[in-house]
């Protein structure tokens, strides 16, 4: 499944949550959602560059200081110098997504204008490794008032992927901050996430993501 249609689904799941809570039900659930950047660590960091990534999150209020989430997360690098020479191709970039099961313990109650959480999951994690090179593509290119004509711009090709899909785990820390009097809170968080392999090393990283939960 491509990246766009994991992210609309998760998307359409996270606006039709509400629909048909009353404000009690709501409250017992949670969603949020942020970016930011990705670095490679141990073995990872000898062939990574440092990324980015997105996440997405929703789940249960068990208690004002305990949430049973699901969680989405995707990571993207891309290769550096020195992994580019192993394979000799001009370019190349690894891809992980991942879903778990992800329990988030608060340090103060929920509704704390300032509070501070435990977190930390597991679950199925989906890696993708693609090598490029450049080539000339030709297509066609329509404007209103000059008509159709071909044009050529230069593009990356995949000469060569694999892809595998391991089970992994990840536990990490982060702080929120409510805003105002409603219920939506600014959150950074750091978690440190492990992808296991059957050949070499496992995979891990730590991302960094700044979001809003609700």
């Amino acid at each position: 499944m491509r990246l766009s249609s994991i992210i609309f689904l998760v998307c359409l799941f996270t606006l039709c949550l509400p629909v048909g809570l009353s404000a009690q039900g709501w409250d017992k659930l949670n969603i949020s959602a942020g970016g930011g950047f990705s670095e490679p660590v141990e073995n990872a960091g000898e062939s990574l560059d440092t990324g980015w990534n997105i996440d997405f999150r929703g789940g249960y209020n068990a208690t004002h200081r305990l949430a049973l989430d699901l969680d989405f997360n995707y990571n993207r690098w891309n290769l550096n110098s020195a992994a580019l020479a192993r394979f000799g191709e001009p370019g190349g970039d690894v891809s992980v997504w991942s879903i778990s099961f992800q329990p988030m313990q608060r340090l103060l109650p929920r509704r704390s204008p300032l509070n501070a959480y435990l977190t930390g999951g597991f679950g199925l994690y989906h890696r993708n490794l693609s090598l490029t090179q450049p080539t000339t593509v030709t297509s066609l290119f329509c404007d209103p008032f000059f008509g159709c004509f071909p044009v050529t711009f230069t593009a990356d090709q995949v000469v060569a992927s694999v892809n595998n899909w391991k089970p992994g785990f990840n536990a990490g820390a982060g702080v929120e901050a409510r805003l105002g009097a409603s219920r939506a809170r600014v959150f950074g968080e750091a978690r440190y996430q492990r992808m296991f392999t059957n050949h070499g090393a496992d995979l891990t990283f730590v991302p960094v993501t700044f979001g809003i939960r609700w």
